[in-house]
């Protein structure tokens, strides 16, 4: 499931944007029906999906895109020998159709991906360098390590806490960001023309606003948020209640500020949240452990 699609579909309904519709790599594997014209002029689309419902490019108004690869399902009917030539031929078609998608799109198909222009690390690392921001020192080698859980390779170790900022049309959103860090985030966005642009930073050779990576395909739903004293307060007393010095807390937050409380961990992968909001997390379990302020 792609959380981040989730979120942002269900933020997009509390706006009250309406009629929303979210369709998965699932879904479109199991459609009854496929139409895609193209012709010297233009391009058009109908999908019958499994349920009944229609994709026709005449009734889009807008589309956020996160399809980074072919559904894979129909490809199990493909002998072993023909899989990747019917991937590439599905790879092709996906890429026509989802082209035809009626402006805006968030994340337009191109030659270099099926959602947006995926590039390796060394062209971000140029463009970055173009747009004014701070890089490191780089040096690409056969075995460079590369980032499985979003397809990049990153230029830093998994576990380096990062900050996060997006880039939305012309808006900054997310840490506080000096000036001229801001305008190279801006920048960045225009010279890879990419209207959603997920950019990290690091603590690094270049001081502690080191260009650290960027992607068209951010984990938006993912971000550190200010609890209110309150609630902070609550979920201390909760874990004291439990007996628990560490615990992650998993929580709701509702449109009208309501708080709901699913687990309590008493063991969080907090390497994950820590390298992805950059909450020193693992500096506070270590001043506990030292007996030192944190």
């Amino acid at each position: 499931m792609d959380a981040s699609a989730l979120w942002a579909s269900q933020g997009l309904n509390a706006r009250g944007l309406e009629p929303l519709e979210r369709v998965s790599a699932e879904m479109l594997a199991q459609s009854q029906r496929w139409e895609h014209r193209v012709d010297a002029k233009s391009a058009t689309i109908d999908i019958t999906l499994a349920d009944g419902r229609h994709i026709r490019n005449d009734a889009i108004q807008g589309v956020l895109n996160r399809l980074v690869c072919v559904p894979f399902e129909p490809l199990r009917l493909a002998h072993p020998a023909d899989r990747e030539y019917a991937s590439q031929e599905l790879t092709a078609f996906c890429l026509s159709w989802l082209y035809a998608l009626p402006s805006p799109v968030i994340n337009r198909a191109t030659s270099q991906g099926l959602a947006g222009q995926w590039r390796h690390r060394s062209e971000w690392l140029w463009l970055a360098a173009h747009a004014g921001l701070p890089i490191p020192l780089y040096r690409e080698t056969s075995e460079a390590s590369r980032d499985e859980r979003d397809g990049q390779g990153r230029l830093v170790p998994p576990d380096t806490p990062v900050q996060t900022v997006f880039v939305v049309a012309d808006q900054v959103v997310g840490a506080t960001l000096p000036p001229h860090i801001r305008h190279g985030c801006r920048r960045l966005a225009e010279l890879s023309h990419t209207a959603l642009l997920g950019i990290e930073f690091a603590a690094g050779s270049a001081g502690p606003w080191t260009f650290a990576g960027a992607t068209p395909m951010p984990d938006t739903s993912l971000h550190a948020i200010e609890l209110p004293d309150e609630l902070a307060e609550r979920c201390l007393r909760l874990a004291q209640a439990l007996g628990l010095a560490f615990a992650g807390i998993d929580l709701k937050l509702t449109p009208d500020k309501q708080a709901y409380c699913f687990e309590v961990n008493p063991s969080p992968a907090f390497s994950y949240y820590e390298a992805h909001t950059g909450q020193p997390i693992a500096q506070a379990v270590a001043c506990y452990l030292a007996g030192t302020p944190g």
